[in-house]
């Protein structure tokens, strides 16, 4: 069908926008606290609370969950202590949070006491825990390391050979769930791992291959040249083999590689010239850093919450360096410019286009829903259009345009909002979007701009 001649006349008002100098709280990033279990034990290991009364802070988005299971280091475990787990996902679920999920046998730094003896007694603590780590897929972002090491760190433990650590991601891959990540503690933990130099490229991205789901984590972030340990000292080119870390520079633009399609975070720790604010602001954006722990290491986030941020620009110029970092971690979208066609294109079709930027360190590594919406202010017409964008793809910093054709032939008013809309359909959440001109109505969409026809 032809549209032209439908529409003579279109006078289309933009509305006004400017960045918002404050934390979207969108899932799968931020900051988070850790919420400490025992497997055998339904009460919280640090404030002693039932698994049903802890409470999380409602702009949290991100929990992670510890979950020790040092009383089971030498035997299987117990049908209680899988209904223990089971409570400490369902409690987190309900209460509509992500899990970064890290299982260990240590709290104290004695990985190699704590843990097995047997890496079989690992194998089939995955093998137990498969079905509710597949059951609360949808609940479950990140799960962190190989139950190994000292505080499940992946450092302090028997089970760091190549072998051992083939056999143990391979063995948690199958056990989870398909959505669900696998965090590794070292870069060069991924590069033993698979066995190649190169980090993860888009033609592998988001598909059901082992790699495409193992990310990184580092509790070591910015606390040394080296990350306390985190690289090392052998430059990428004089590498003789996988498992060799290398130096800060080399490591830092693998993981900026990397982590273009999956994710990294973690915990800043010692205070010192390294997680000054520049070089910090540096670090989490080459990093790609989605997620830290809020409470940990107070020096360093207090120095951030007493310095300014250093940005130019208006918006921030004035917001402290945390507050600026809290707002950045992870994906950040923000509207840049929105327009409807004055003119009819030749099938008489109308074109509506926005430029929309991802502000924050990271992608978002989810594939959402969006959609432009026209309805009159009364809500009583209502017409949708998907747009064909893939999220995953809204890199730092990178201009995205969006585009869809709209059919006139419905439009029976004078006057029409012109929205836009981007949704989860994993977390059934609105995203929030970085601009002061709108917030979300009822439906979740922002406006965009008014517009009036005439036929």
């Amino acid at each position: 069908m032809e549209y032209k001649d439908k529409v003579t006349k279109l006078k289309w008002i933009p509305l006004p926008r400017t960045e918002k100098a404050e934390a979207l709280h969108n899932p799968y990033c931020g900051f988070y606290s850790i919420y400490r279990f025992f497997a055998d034990s339904k009460i919280e290991a640090v404030e002693g609370i039932p698994i049903e009364e802890v409470r999380v802070e409602p702009s949290r988005q991100l929990c992670l969950v510890e979950i020790n299971l040092l009383h089971f280091n030498e035997t299987k475990l117990t049908g209680e202590a899988l209904e223990v787990v089971r409570m400490i996902f369902e409690r987190f679920a309900k209460l509509e949070k992500q899990m970064v999920v890290r299982f260990l046998y240590d709290w104290e730094g004695k990985g190699i006491l704590s843990e097995p003896k047997d890496i079989s007694v690992i194998m089939n603590h995955m093998s137990q825990l498969a079905p509710l780590l597949k059951e609360y897929t949808k609940h479950i972002y990140i799960l962190q390391g190989l139950f190994i090491g000292s505080w499940g760190e992946m450092h302090n433990s028997r089970y760091l050979s190549e072998r051992h650590i083939a056999r143990l991601a391979r063995q948690l891959y199958e056990c989870s769930g398909e959505s669900t990540q696998i965090a590794l503690r070292c870069p060069n933990f991924w590069r033993t791992l698979f066995k190649t130099y190169q980090p993860l490229e888009w033609v592998n991205a988001f598909t059901d291959i082992q790699k495409a789901r193992f990310s990184l984590f580092n509790d070591g972030i910015m606390a040394s040249d080296t990350d306390f340990g985190t690289y090392g000292n052998v430059g990428m080119k004089d590498s003789k083999s996988y498992s060799e870390k290398w130096v800060r520079k080399d490591e830092l633009e693998f993981q900026n590689q990397l982590c273009r399609y999956v994710s990294n975070g973690g915990e800043v720790i010692n205070e010192g010239p390294g997680n000054d604010v520049g070089p910090a602001l540096e670090g989490l954006r080459k990093m790609r850093i989605s997620y830290l722990h809020s409470d940990y290491d107070e020096k360093v986030l207090n120095k951030w919450k007493s310095s300014k941020s250093g940005v130019s620009e208006a918006p921030w110029r004035e917001k402290t360096a945390f507050e600026y970092i809290e707002a950045h971690l992870g994906y950040r979208f923000s509207l840049e410019e929105a327009s409807l066609s004055l003119v009819p294109d030749k099938s008489g079709r109308l074109k509506t286009a926005v430029k929309i930027v991802n502000r924050g360190f990271a992608p978002c590594y989810h594939k959402y829903e969006v959609k432009f919406v026209i309805r009159d202010a009364s809500f009583s017409g209502i017409y949708e259009y998907e747009v064909d964008t893939d999220t995953r793809m809204w890199m730092p910093q990178e201009l995205v345009s969006l585009e869809a054709l709209i059919p006139p032939e419905q439009f029976n008013r004078s006057s029409y909002i012109l929205c836009m809309g981007i949704y989860d359909p994993r977390m059934d959440r609105v995203i929030q979007i970085a601009n002061t001109f709108s917030t979300p109505d009822h439906m979740g969409n922002y406006k965009l701009g008014n517009f009036t026809v005439g036929f």
